[in-house]
């Protein structure tokens, strides 16, 4: 499937003719692919008589747009009617999922969309080189999300202080953990340590020591 959407291989009767069905096709442009020419074109003796198509083979280079095409086939295979876009302006791959199914797609606790996550990651790394992070939201989910965490990570401060007492926070995916730790770090009278392992690890909140 991936490599269907991703790289295809089209004969025509010139190698720019050939190349523009390729881009129509994949709806991509010129700067997101890479091209190879595997037969040029020849016109044969008296042009009746070995006649020869050109034969282009071109693959998606750009790991934002090679990782939006699987998202969409991905979603749709499933059953999905979604729109994906690439969220421009950020140091990773942002895919914007916009659709009528949004608590399907995002799972309980985000598990279905972690797991979709996971998936267009590891197929957009067998076809592209480049490792910049993808990340994928739906109708802004990770957005609030990460907004409730920080609001939390205050809350269990603050009870920490009162009571004295270390706080826990159970089972969050590596992701949300690593926000938890960050919004932590904003607040000085207070540490926090990961411990458990897999899905049982959890954080510890408490006092600093001295």
């Amino acid at each position: 499937m991936v490599g269907d959407i991703l790289e295809i291989e089209l004969s025509g009767s010139t190698v720019e003719e050939t190349m523009d069905q390729a881009l129509q096709r994949l709806g991509c442009s010129r700067a997101e692919v890479e091209t190879t020419i595997v037969q040029t074109p020849s016109s044969g003796l008296f042009g009746l008589f070995g006649v020869r198509p050109a034969r282009i083979r071109v693959r998606l280079s750009d790991r934002a747009f090679s990782a939006r095409v699987i998202t969409e086939n991905l979603l749709r295979l499933s059953g999905f009617d979604c729109t994906v876009v690439v969220q421009t302006g950020s140091e990773g791959v942002d895919l914007k999922i916009r659709g009528n199914d949004s608590r399907l797609i995002i799972g309980r606790h985000g598990q279905t969309l972690d797991a979709l996550q996971s998936l267009v990651t590891l197929l957009t790394d067998r076809q592209i080189s480049d490792r910049t992070p993808i990340v994928l939201d739906v109708d802004d989910y990770r957005v609030r999300r990460a907004s409730f965490l920080r609001r939390l990570a205050r809350r269990l401060a603050s009870q920490v202080r009162r009571t004295g007492r270390p706080a826990s926070v159970q089972s969050l995916p590596p992701e949300e953990r690593r926000i938890l730790h960050l919004a932590f770090k904003e607040e000085n009278d207070v540490e926090t340590r990961s411990v458990g392992k897999g899905h049982e690890r959890k954080i510890i909140v408490s006092l600093k020591r001295g």
